[in-house]
This record gives C-alpha cells, structure tokens and sequence, in this order.
C-alpha cells in the first residue's frame, strides 16, 4: 500500500466537505471530485439536477445542525433557508481552505480497485486517470428519483418533486402531491398556498411534530434531556405529542399504524393549520389513473391538472457501485462507512438517522482518518479492524422497530451509534473528536 498517495472524495456537498476537513487536519493529501462549479451540493440551486426548491428551508435548526467547531451564524433563523444553508456551506469550505483541493466540472467516471497494489484510479469525464490511497464517496444520495409506477394514464402534468422549483407553479392548478415525507409535506402546503385545490396521498399516518415545542426547536427538546430507554423515550413523546397536537384525525390526518419514533418524524407547522382551514385535503393512496382523474383506494376519486411525486430517491453509487453489496437499493455499510468487501473505501451520508447529519457526517469522517492513520501506525490492529468491519453485522437500530420500508433500511439511532464509536475507539487507541479540534 502507498501511503504517500492522496485520498479521493467524490463530491463537495457536505459530506465531501468534512471528509475533506478531517484528512487536511491530519496532514493527509486528498483530491475532490465535483461536477458542479462550486460547492454545496443539493443545496446550490444552480446545480443540475438538484432537489431544491425555491422556498426551502432546513428540516433540523441551526442549534444542532451545524458543523462542528463552525456553527451557523446567530443572526440565522432556527429553521434556515435554502440560500441560507447555500451560503454557510460555501463558507465552510473558504474558512478551511478547501477549495484549492477541489476538482470543479470534473465528475468521476469509473472507479477501479487494483487488488494487488490496493490503491485505487479514478477516472474522469475528461479521460484523466488518477491512482489513489482511498476512495471516499460523498456525492449524496438525493439525485435519481424514485418514481413509482401507476395502472392508467394521467393526461396532466406528472413530475417527480426534484422538478418543482417554484410555488408560483402551482398558480390556478388542481395540485396532488403524493407522498408524506418531510419535502412532500412542506410542497403540499406550498400547494395549500398558491394552488387553485391541494391535495396531500398518503399511503399510511405518521406522527406530524411541530417546529417548535414550547417555543424551542422540537429537536432541541428532542437531544436535550437525559438518555433513556427507547421504549421509555416512545412513552414520553408520545404523551408530549398527545398534550401539544391532540388528536391528529381531528384535522384530517389519518392515524399512524406505528408507535413514535418507529418512522422517521415530519416536522411541520403549517400542515394542520392548512388541513383545518380547508386549503389542504388528504386522499389515500393511489389506484390508477383515467386522463386527469385519480382514483384512490378507498374507492374515491378527484380531477388534477399537475401531479407532484414526493416518492424519495434511489441511493446511487454509479462509478463504484460493484464494489457494494445492496439491500432494497441501499448499500450496506459497517458503521454506515466502510465498505465490507473492499478496503479503503467509505460512503458518507447514505443513511436516515435521528441526529443531526453534519455532526454524524464529523464524527463518521474522523474515525475514516483514524483508521488510514493505523494503516500505517498500528498495521496489525488495522488488520483487525478490517477483519470486523468484512464479518461483522452491527444493529444501530438501538431497539427501534422501524416500519418496512427501504427509507428506513439501514436506519441508524446516533446514541447506538456512538456507543460503537467508543467502543472502538478505545480499542484501536483512537481519540474521540472534541469541541474545537477543528477550530482554525
């Protein structure tokens, strides 16, 4: 194995960008790869085939979403804008200097692990090939849409949600939007706003939280108390969701078929107040369609001009996809990271879980960089860590019974995740990351 080689990211979203910040903080060379002109990933609007929409803000709040040792500035709101988050990422990468490393108009191609060098060549869409000491891929997993299929034809305008981008569009149409995940809701009720009728399919209920709980961010309030049992922590949201929403049926929401925290949580204010002030109705799931008829599954139907599938993303690894095993169109990753079957290649940020992404994103790029150090330190306890990381299944699902869908395949509870983290970490002589290790 070459040590002296770089390491290679794919993709300057934020993933990329804090893997890059954890191998420059080691003094370990890296290259990234991005298609784009600049950096920030699904949250530069400019950059094709993004998700994002105009009116977009952040699911999670600023207090808890930030990167570590760089948090967004005070003046932001709590729950951010899309050209908010846009521009804290850019200034991620100016503050440490990242851009000089990046690769811009320049996507990666093929992806070849040579078994008897053990590095890997990267080649990219300008005929160019690289060797590399690794292979990081941190393009995102939020750019094939997933479109289901329906018997019939729909004689309107049907689209996948990554292909809405203003709320004007809406303006004088009869809108469905199918699908109740975080961004389903959130365009459902720019529908309630702009459009002539809007209509929110939804094959099952889940559990819709506010923003704001008490008047603080609800995931705040969520990561703020004591650590507890999960089937305690469900008993104590529960009986809070009680007390703060009520009865969801009341506003037209059908009930959940799981316990909290069994699905990942819609977070939504507007939801409710567009339900009870008529400007929203909820169908069931869809049965077929007859020109811009829609009938439903409870035996109903309803006219549409414009069709919005909210119907999520495939997980795509193009360039490197054989060296992955994949379950329901997610690879399989040993602490959502390593690659069982090949060394020295990580995915970052193709998982769901319940804390905040970026401080995942951290803690998950650190324990990258522990490890190619130890290649070279401590090659026999690398060696055995590899051994686990090839045999070994871990459940980070942290006793949480989440409902079958390929969303939640692989989902990951952060306190079980940590637990791991320390565990290994203290094996492998590893140091924990702290605040202000990457304070520069």
């Amino acid at each position: 194995m070459n040590f002296n080689l770089p390491v290679a990211i794919v993709g300057a979203g934020p993933a990329g960008l804090v893997a890059a910040r954890a191998l420059q903080k080691e003094n370990i060379s890296f290259v990234v790869y991005e298609r784009h002109s600049d950096v920030g990933g699904i949250w530069d609007i400019k950059n094709p085939g993004t998700p994002m929409y105009e009116s977009a803000h952040f699911i999670s709040s600023k207090t808890l979403s930030g990167f570590p040792d760089f948090p967004m500035p005070d003046h932001y709101p709590d729950y951010p804008t899309r050209t908010q988050i846009d521009e804290y990422i850019k200034n991620f990468a100016t503050h440490y200097q990242l851009r000089e490393h990046i690769k811009f108009s320049t996507s990666v191609e093929k992806a070849v692990f040579d078994e008897v060098d053990k590095t890997w060549q990267i080649t990219d869409n300008k005929s160019i090939t690289n060797n590399y000491r690794a292979l990081v891929c941190g393009n995102g997993p939020l750019w094939s849409p997933s479109v289901p299929t329906y018997k019939g034809t729909f004689t309107g305008t049907l689209r996948h949600s990554s292909a809405f981008k203003k709320s004007t569009e809406f303006l004088g149409q009869k809108v469905l939007v199918v699908g109740a995940g975080n961004s389903g809701v959130d365009i459902a009720c720019e529908a309630a706003s702009y459009a002539e009728k809007a209509s929110l399919s939804m094959r099952r209920g889940y559990y819709f939280i506010p923003k704001h709980l008490f008047g603080i961010p609800a995931d705040v309030i969520a990561h703020g108390g004591p650590k507890l049992p999960t089937w305690l922590n469900q008993f104590i949201f529960t009986l809070m969701h009680k007390l703060i929403v009520g009865d969801q049926s009341k506003f037209g929401l059908p009930k959940p078929d799981h316990k909290i925290l069994e699905s990942h949580p819609v977070l939504n204010s507007q939801v409710m107040h567009h339900t009870s002030h008529g400007n929203l109705s909820i169908k069931p799931d869809i049965d077929y369609f007859e020109g811009k008829t829609v009938f439903f599954k409870d035996g109903t139907s309803d006219e549409f001009d414009d069709i919005i599938l909210a119907t999520g993303f495939n997980y795509k690894i193009p360039y490197a996809e054989q060296y992955f095993d994949w379950t329901e169109g997610r690879p399989q990753l040993f602490m959502s990271l390593f690659a069982p079957k090949t060394d020295n290649l990580f995915a970052i940020g193709f998982m769901e879980t319940n804390s905040a992404g970026y401080e995942m994103f951290t803690e998950m790029a650190k324990m990258m960089v522990d490890y190619l150090k130890s290649q070279e330190k401590t090659p026999e306890l690398a060696k055995e860590f590899r051994q686990k990381v090839a045999n070994e299944k871990l459940d980070l699902s942290g006793g949480i019974k989440f409902i079958k869908t390929a969303r939640h395949t692989g989902y990951v509870d952060s306190d079980t995740y940590r637990g791991f983290l320390k565990k290994f970490q203290k094996r492998m002589g590893w140091s924990p990351y702290k605040v202000g290790y990457y304070v520069c």
